[in-house]
C-alpha cells in the first residue's frame, strides 16, 4: 500500500504529451511535458514520450520519493481511435501502478465537462468529434485527411488551392487567393509541391481563405460558408444524440463560431477543464481496488 496515492493525467498527441499531477483529492500539484504520444508515428517513440511526460510531472512537484511506479495513469492518446494503436497500448508493459488508456477525445470530453455529459468537436488542422451521454459515447469523423476532414483547416487549404488553380485555367471563377498564393511561386510550382502534401501543409492556407472572404472574395466566402453549414450539421447531430452542452476546440472552429446561427449556437460553452484533468478523472474510475 502506497503512503500517498497520486494520480496522472496525460493528453498525448503527434508534437508532444502534456501531463498533470495529482493528489487524491484532485488538487494538481505539477505538470509536465514529454516527447510526441500518438503511436502511429512509432508506438515506442509514443510510450516514452507517456513516461517522459510522467517523470516531467514529478520533477515539478518536487516528489523525491515517489516514482512512476508509484502513479495510477490514464491517458488521452490521439491514434486511439485505431484498434490496432488501442490493442496495442493495452497490451504495453508499462512502469506504472496501475494504466488506462483511451482516446484524446474521450480524455477532453470527460476534462472540459468535468465528468458530465457533453460533447467537443475539434476544428484545427484536422476534424473529429465525440459527445458523451450517460456513458454512451457518440463519435463524428476523425477518419483523416483527405478523405474526411471537411470544415478542417486542412479541408480549407485544399478548397482554395483548388479554386486557384481552376481560376488559373479559366475555367472556374475568378478568386483574389490566385494572386496571393501565387506571389512567390507560379502555379506549377505550387501545384507540385502540393501534389503529395501532408494535412499540416495545407492547413497553412486556412488564414489566406479567412483573409479573402472577410475582403469580399466570392469563392473564399463560399468556401467559408460551407466550412460553416459542415459545423452546424455536426452540432444537430450530436444534438440528436442527447448532447445538450458543447465545447469548440481549434483554430478554425473559434473563428466559425460568430457564424453559427440561433438557436444552433446556444449549445455552445467554455470548457471546464483541461483533457489532462479528464485522463485524470478516467485514471480514478479505473483504478483497481487494492
Amino acid at each position: 500500500m502506497m503512503a500517498h496515492t497520486y494520480y496522472l493525467g496525460i493528453d498525448a498527441g503527434g508534437t508532444q504529451c502534456k501531463a498533470a499531477l495529482y493528489d487524491k483529492d484532485g488538487n494538481c500539484v505539477g505538470k509536465g511535458l514529454g516527447g510526441p504520444g500518438n503511436p502511429v508515428n512509432g508506438l515506442a517513440l509514443a510510450q516514452n514520450g507517456l513516461i517522459e511526460a510522467a517523470n516531467s510531472a514529478i520533477k515539478n512537484a518536487n516528489l523525491d520519493s515517489v516514482n512512476v511506479q508509484q502513479l495510477h495513469v490514464g491517458a488521452g492518446i490521439a491514434g486511439l481511435h485505431l484498434p490496432a494503436m488501442q490493442q496495442a497500448m493495452e497490451q504495453w508493459r508499462h512502469p506504472f501502478h496501475s494504466f488506462y488508456c483511451t482516446t484524446d477525445l474521450h480524455a477532453a470530453v470527460t476534462g472540459m465537462h468535468q465528468g458530465q455529459d457533453g460533447g467537443v468537436i475539434i476544428l484545427g488542422t484536422g476534424f473529429s468529434a465525440l459527445g458523451k451521454v450517460e456513458n454512451e459515447l457518440h463519435a463524428i469523423g476523425g477518419y483523416g485527411f483527405p478523405i474526411n476532414a471537411e470544415g478542417s483547416g486542412a479541408w480549407l487549404g485544399l478548397q482554395a488551392v483548388k479554386s486557384v488553380l481552376l481560376a488559373h485555367d479559366g475555367i472556374g471563377p475568378h478568386t483574389s487567393m490566385l494572386a496571393a498564393m501565387t506571389e512567390h511561386e507560379d502555379v506549377l510550382t505550387l501545384a507540385s509541391r502540393l501534389n503529395h502534401a501532408s494535412s499540416t501543409e495545407f492547413a497553412t492556407f486556412a488564414p489566406l481563405v479567412f483573409a479573402h472572404a472577410e475582403q469580399g472574395d466570392l469563392l473564399a466566402k463560399a468556401i467559408i460558408e460551407q466550412a460553416t453549414e459542415f459545423l452546424q450539421r455536426v452540432i444537430l447531430r450530436l444534438n440528436a444524440s442527447g448532447v445538450d452542452a458543447i465545447v469548440l476546440v481549434g483554430s478554425v472552429a473559434q473563428r466559425l463560431q460568430s457564424r453559427l446561427k440561433k438557436p444552433i449556437s446556444e449549445c455552445i460553452v467554455q470548457g471546464k477543464a483541461s483533457a489532462e484533468y479528464g485522463a485524470m478523472l478516467l485514471a480514478k474510475q479505473h483504478t483497481p481496488n487494492e
